[in-house]
């Protein structure tokens, strides 16, 4: 080894890529109070179906819930570009945890003194789950803003790192406690608490950089429409949400449908091992972004993202030929891994190689298209798996994406990318 190459590893181990972003102190209070409400909604995670069940002890209760949330998201996220752009990333964020926190607080003050009705639910999580779709797209463009270019990886990576532990891990293992001891109505105020503390922190973070044609001249449904209009545009920007699309369906429902219920008929296994599943995979998150976090973006970047779509469809591969433990550890292990891997690449790709005033209609509509998509992936996993069986199902699944994702790659406009920037 070179002792080029010798510095370069010790610099790469004692300080990793994921750490540089943080050197900047607006980056450090966005994202203290960032990881805050990312542990709250980690608890509450755990806390809305007991509290749903307490009320309507039906399943159809707690369907219902999810499709109010997905169809206020669903308008939020398509507008958010355009909020972020007539009135920057950071107002629009302090709007959302404002709502959150409002939301919450009600909704937790109503149930701790017995007045909690169903529809309170309803009307509540849509509109959090509204101010998380406006949320996201202002929060990675705020992430572009305040970041320099050559550490956009790192700083993708870090959310990568940070989200898992706060959300999958600590959060619920709170939750469950919290719940436990004093019932799920508190855990909705210690919630609210959160985005009061996340509030708080992005008060004191800076105004983001915005460049003078970020002023949107037109109406908010034209500049909507205009954001999709630049996607068609950009055919490197078409094929890559289209193969992400093609990746959500292969992989979301059959993973998280199938794959429990196969363990749940097997009788050696119960909740406690789909557990471990599910902590595999946050370790595999995790693993995943420190892998990619030290790459640099370049012309082969959206070669790797493909890849790791594909890797993502991979990771069924096992559990078609031996539905037990250990391909579901080892496939929950890769689809996360590569999961991670496609976020960190995929932000850093849109914030870098598309203009400042798209960014968050960017980040929209992929917000947007998860809403729509992810239910339906699950939807067509049921239909699937009722009229063949659960095995044809993942692997028509783990073959669609195997083959479909980075065949997209034999199109030269599929892997041309514009010149990086982060204007």
């Amino acid at each position: 080894m070179t002792d080029g190459r010798r510095s370069a590893l010790v610099e790469r181990l004692t300080r990793p890529a994921q750490l540089r972003p943080f050197r900047g102190r607006d980056f450090r209070l966005l994202w203290s109070g960032f990881a805050v409400s990312l542990l709250g909604d980690g608890m509450m995670f755990v806390a809305l179906p007991w509290l749903v069940l307490s009320l309507s002890d039906t399943t159809a209760a707690l369907a219902g819930i999810g499709i109010a949330m997905a169809l206020a998201a669903l308008p939020a996220a398509l507008l958010a570009g355009t909020w972020v752009n007539r009135y920057g990333a950071r107002p629009v964020m302090l709007a959302g945890d404002l709502l959150r926190a409002v939301v919450l607080a009600v909704v937790g003050f109503l149930g701790v003194t017995d007045r909690l009705e169903t529809w309170h639910l309803y009307a509540g999580l849509a509109v959090f789950a509204a101010a998380e779709a406006a949320f996201v797209p202002a929060f990675n463009t705020m992430v572009q803003s305040l970041v320099p270019a050559e550490d956009l990886v790192g700083a993708n990576s870090a959310d990568q790192v940070v989200r898992p532990l706060m959300w999958r891990l600590i959060g619920p293992a709170a939750g469950g406690a919290l719940v436990a001891r004093s019932g799920a109505d508190w855990v909705f105020l210690a919630d609210a608490l959160t985005f009061v503390v996340s509030f708080v922190f992005l008060l004191r973070v800076g105004a983001e950089r915005r460049s003078p044609g970020q002023e949107a001249p037109a109406g908010l449904l034209a500049e909507s429409v205009d954001g999709f209009r630049y996607v068609w545009r950009h055919k490197w920007l078409l094929y890559a949400f289209a193969a992400g699309a093609v990746t959500v369906v292969c992989v979301m429902g059959p993973w998280n449908v199938l794959v429990p219920y196969l363990l749940h008929e097997d009788g050696e296994h119960g909740a406690q091992t789909y557990g471990l599943v599910l902590a595999v995979g946050g370790v595999g998150q995790i693993a995943g972004a420190l892998l990619v976090g030290g790459r640099s973006l370049d012309r082969r970047t959206l070669v790797w993202l493909y890849l790791a779509w594909g890797a993502m469809a991979g990771g069924l591969a096992g559990f078609v030929f031996d539905a037990s433990l250990a391909p579901a550890l080892i496939g929950s292990f890769v689809i996360n891994a590569a999961l991670a891997v496609s976020a960190v690449l995929w932000g850093a790709l849109l914030q870098s190689a598309v203009p400042r005033t798209y960014v968050a209609r960017m980040f929209g509509i992929d917000w947007a298209l998860s809403q729509v998509l992810v239910p339906l992936s699950y939807a067509l996993t049921g239909a699937f798996a009722s009229m063949t069986s659960t095995d044809s199902t993942l692997l028509a699944a783990a073959v669609g994406g195997l083959v479909c994702v980075p065949a997209v790659l034999v199109l030269r406009q599929a892997r041309h990318v514009p010149e990086m920037r982060n204007p």
